[in-house]
């Protein structure tokens, strides 16, 4: 979360010509409500197992830049389905800077109530283990947004 993938995504998905797809977006347009309002009224578990059925359906498809959420990724089989259908990306920036690029934003559930540093490095370090499976991880902080997508397509050169 505020590391980028959106802005990167879409600007890599132009570069190659490929489609661009947001894990979220279509999970709340299969829903028919946003994110925060499907962690309120059924919880984080009826939201991963959603997330996780859109990511089946979606990681089917080629010819794609897919941005996730970054819980996405806690689930074996979501690694497994990402790891078989194209290059994992985890793009990271300071704890720091990821809480000045959420503050303020009111649609993530999981900070909702707390989206302070600590809160943030907490997320973040529960979680250090799914993201240290990526193929390629990539700080973000301090770098605009063509840096990090040229950064993506020099390792990609020849696996995509």
């Amino acid at each position: 979360m505020g590391c980028g993938k959106t802005s990167v995504g879409q600007v890599l998905a132009q570069q190659l010509g490929w489609s661009f797809v947001d894990l979220d977006q279509i999970i709340v347009a299969e829903a028919g409500r946003s994110i925060k309002e499907i962690f309120a009224d059924q919880g984080e578990p009826y939201f991963r197992e959603l997330e996780s059925k859109m990511l089946e359906q979606v990681a089917a498809r080629a010819g794609q830049v897919v941005s996730t959420g970054g819980g996405v990724v806690i689930a074996p089989a979501n690694r497994a389905n990402m790891h078989g259908n194209g290059c994992i990306v985890n793009l990271t920036a300071s704890v720091e800077t990821i809480a000045q690029r959420v503050s303020g934003d009111s649609e993530r559930p999981l900070l909702a109530d707390d989206a302070s540093v600590l809160k943030i490095r907490t997320m973040l370090e529960v979680r250090e283990q799914f993201y240290a499976d990526a193929d390629i991880r990539i700080d973000t902080t301090g770098k605009d947004v063509a840096a990090v997508a040229k950064e993506v397509l020099d390792y990609s050169k020849g696996s995509l």
